[in-house]
């Protein structure tokens, strides 16, 4: 999951839909969960505590209370989050404008999502947790109808697609490193999205890293010089 940084705060919202040019110029055209990539129309102004909540209409408009998200991110994690269990949501999970979230997930070849045993007990815990909230992220075999089935198996599709793409672009610069190929294979990695994916195949190459924390905006101050991830919040 991408971390990002959200910036200096920003009022003055009439309606949280006023919001989304601002959110989507600082984090990009990307699910803030699972990393897909959107069109402005397709892409929601995520509401981290939920707007229907009447325990906290005064977010509703917030840029505190703000993600990007997409349509199937949202809405899963409204029914996961319902009935009254948003209490303290920021402690509860991982959140990628809060902690680095980078750190809590590895991505694998096959699609599947996975948290690393290397994780203190308590930061796992948090990290599972915050996979369950998401269907994309979710592994088939923990969901609970086949409408979450579902879910979780597009999200794997979707991640092998964009392995597979990242893996061929990988092939193809290793061939041949020029100016013009990074500049190909950075259009297509942000068309393709997750960016997680790519950091992962390209793990040997941290010039070109460097290139996809920038153009993917994730927050550079989760990277050392050498795109190692370093601490940020709780992880």
């Amino acid at each position: 999951m991408k971390p990002v940084n959200k910036g200096k705060s920003v009022s003055g919202f009439a309606s949280h839909g006023k919001a989304k040019p601002e959110l989507l110029h600082r984090l990009g055209k990307f699910c803030s969960y699972c990393e897909c990539p959107g069109e402005a129309q397709q892409l929601h102004v995520e509401h981290i505590y939920p707007q229907a909540d009447t325990a906290h209409p005064n977010l509703s408009t917030k840029w505190r209370n703000f993600l990007v998200s997409c349509g199937t991110c949202n809405t899963y994690k409204a029914k996961r989050l319902g009935n009254g269990r948003q209490h303290m949501l920021l402690r509860r999970y991982l959140w990628p404008h809060l902690d680095n979230t980078f750190v809590a997930f590895r991505y694998h070849s096959n699609g599947l999502v996975e948290v690393p045993n290397s994780l203190p007990l308590d930061l796992k815990a948090l990290a599972l947790s915050t996979r369950e909230m998401l269907g994309l992220l979710e592994s088939p075999a923990a969901t609970i109808d086949y409408a979450d089935t579902d879910i979780a198996y597009d999200g794997i599709k979707k991640r092998e697609y964009a392995w597979a793409i990242a893996q061929r672009a990988l092939d193809a610069y290793t061939e041949n490193r020029t100016a013009n190929q990074l500049k190909s294979l950075l259009d297509n990695a942000i068309n393709t999205g997750h960016f997680s994916i790519w950091m992962e195949v390209f793990r040997e190459h941290n010039d070109v890293r460097r290139e996809f924390i920038s153009a993917f905006k994730a927050d550079p101050t989760c990277f050392d010089s050498d795109t190692n991830p370093i601490r940020k919040g709780r992880i």
